[in-house]
């Protein structure tokens, strides 16, 4: 009699995990129109803006195999052979208040929703947190799956705003090191405090994508490392997918350390590289400091979810 099983993910689960995650998509829409076309008629970048890597076995094989070869968690959950559900946990490195096991992506069939499935694959992410001595979970919830984490013990962790930073050519940007290579990770001792969509790892994922994707892999990035007055810093900028004359900012300090000096780089480092202005999301704590040096536009707000071990 089949049951339902849940083990790490291989390269041969791919097809599986594409199918997963293609089956709630019932309209496939072309990346620059939006018009609805056939999924046949879309290239891999337009695959891809329809849902991420996963939504072509070509990508999501990279995807996975870039997650597996730096040591992360995919899990899939399958019935009598079949891969129905798959689960994406991160290990991120970084210290209180930020360590713990990060859950990036959870996503089960349409065919097999509201069966259980995505539970078993929740709980097989605390075994694993509670295995590797990890105090807490957190993942970033969409709008319709926060009742599911508010069930399995989940609440809000902190709030994200995304805000825009006016980019400046004076002064100068400060004297940091580029980085070269993105085995140059950040120490273990700093966390993505700017910049923070999910963990600290994703956010390095961003500045290195491993997915060479024509629109995507070819947008401008930069790297930087060296003391600020705040301490040690890593400090990325990648320009925006939609709009050139802007960036994303990704910084890397110690829990606790003021933001501004990181702040005032961002904005120098954004105007040399001929942006007009840089994208930050900052939390809720952080904002307070950050408002009486900057004037900071708002955007959205993101919400990290997180549950305790």
């Amino acid at each position: 009699m089949a049951t339902l099983q849940i083990r790490p993910a291989t390269l041969a689960d791919v097809p599986g995990i594409t199918a997963v995650h293609c089956s709630t998509t019932t309209i496939w829409r072309d990346p620059v129109t939006r018009a609805a076309v056939p999924y046949a008629q879309l290239d891999l970048f337009g695959r891809w803006r329809n849902g991420g890597p996963w939504m072509s076995v070509e990508m999501a094989a990279v995807h996975v195999a870039a997650l597996l070869q730096a040591g992360q968690c995919v899990l899939v959950a399958t019935w009598a052979g079949e891969v129905i559900g798959e689960a994406e946990y991160v290990f991120t490195g970084e210290p209180e208040p930020y360590a713990g096991l990060h859950l990036s992506i959870l996503y089960v069939h349409a065919a097999w929703q509201g069966r259980g499935v995505g539970q078993a694959l929740l709980e097989a992410g605390v075994n694993l947190a509670r295995e590797r001595g990890l105090p807490a979970l957190t993942t970033q919830p969409d709008d319709d799956a926060r009742g599911f984490y508010a069930r399995h013990g989940f609440g809000l962790w902190r709030m994200q705003h995304e805000l825009q930073l006016e980019a400046i050519i004076s002064p100068p940007a400060p004297a940091l090191t580029p980085v070269t290579s993105p085995a140059q990770l950040p120490e273990p001792g700093m966390a993505l405090r700017i910049g923070r969509y999910q963990c600290g790892p994703q956010g390095w994922e961003v500045l290195w994508p491993s997915l060479e994707l024509p629109g995507w892999s070819d947008l401008h990035r930069s790297v930087w490392w060296g003391n600020l007055e705040s301490g040690p810093v890593v400090l990325g900028l990648c320009q925006q997918l939609t709009d050139s004359t802007q960036a994303d900012a990704y910084v890397w300090v110690a829990p606790g350390a003021s933001l501004v000096p990181a702040l005032r780089a961002l904005q120098a480092f954004a105007g040399a590289q001929g942006f007009q202005a840089v994208d930050v999301v900052l939390a809720t704590e952080d904002l307070p400091e950050a408002r009486q040096h900057f004037q900071l536009g708002f955007q959205t707000q993101v919400e990290l979810w997180r549950r305790q071990l």
